[in-house]
């Protein structure tokens, strides 16, 4: 992986190809994330909804999302990851409406031109690149923009597992349990078990672990008011050691050690 990062100003540019089974560790981050599907297909779980990718597909995941990718045979595939530096502010504004998934077999040409664009400029990295590759990304969203209203419809997959994904925000901090979510949605533990992670990639209680993680640690960035054991507490962890080693798991730091990095900044 390569990357860039100047003044809060980040880019990564990585390619991978040929991975079959579940990737990464990390399911969200904190920059935008471009995922071109250069061949092949993947199943692609981003929040609560499950999206059947396929070539020429790009993906759009805001910061803090949480998403997994299950692949099946060969592929190959550009990740772009970059903050808000390198999205226009009008582009920003229309994003919700291209969000995940955005599938534009007209505009493809064209978006795989840009994408190889990026790529070589960010490998170059002489004096000018930064200001070219700004420019390139802007016009890599003001083409996703411009393009939208010829795009084609994409429907996720429909599934119970989005109704119990749903109970989990709704209840992460009292102690949603598999059996509870189950109940709520009208199958038994095993069946939602054995659903939730073909769909997602992710088990339940791996799913509800993550996304107390992350709203943890939104809480951390955001209250310096808040304890490290109040933020763990408010987001339906009991058990304070067990979540510093859970976050240092995901973010390679402590949440003590997270929180003075934040506060240096």
């Amino acid at each position: 992986m390569l990357d860039k990062l100047s003044d809060g100003k980040l880019l990564l540019v990585e390619e991978r190809k040929n991975q079959k089974s579940m990737q990464g560790d990390k399911h969200y981050h904190n920059a935008f994330e471009l995922y071109f599907m250069e061949a092949g297909s993947c199943k692609y779980f981003i929040d609560n909804k499950v999206y059947a990718v396929q070539e020429g597909d790009l993906i759009l995941i805001p910061e803090g999302t949480l998403h997994k990718t299950a692949y099946e045979g060969h592929n190959a595939r550009t990740l772009i990851y970059c903050s808000r530096h390198y999205i226009p502010a009008e582009a920003v504004e229309r994003l919700p409406s291209i969000l995940h998934l955005y599938r534009n077999p007209a505009a493809l040409p064209r978006l795989r031109a840009l994408i190889e664009n990026i790529k070589q400029e960010f490998w170059r990295a002489d004096e000018f690149s930064e200001t070219i590759l700004v420019s390139q990304l802007h016009l890599l969203f003001y083409t996703l923009i411009r393009e939208m209203n010829t795009r084609e419809a994409v429907h996720t997959e429909p599934s119970y597992v989005s109704g119990a994904i749903s109970y989990i925000k709704a209840h992460y901090t009292d102690g949603a349990t598999l059996k509870q979510a189950a109940r709520a949605i009208g199958v038994t533990p095993e069946h939602l078990s054995r659903a939730f992670k073909k769909e997602t990639g992710l088990g339940f209680c791996e799913y509800l672990t993550l996304l107390r993680l992350q709203k943890a640690e939104e809480l951390l960035r955001s209250d310096a008011a808040l304890s490290v054991t109040q933020a763990a507490f408010a987001c339906g962890f009991n058990d304070a050691n067990y979540f510093s080693k859970r976050f240092k798991d995901l973010y390679g730091v402590s949440p003590v050690a997270f929180r003075k990095q934040k506060e240096k900044r």
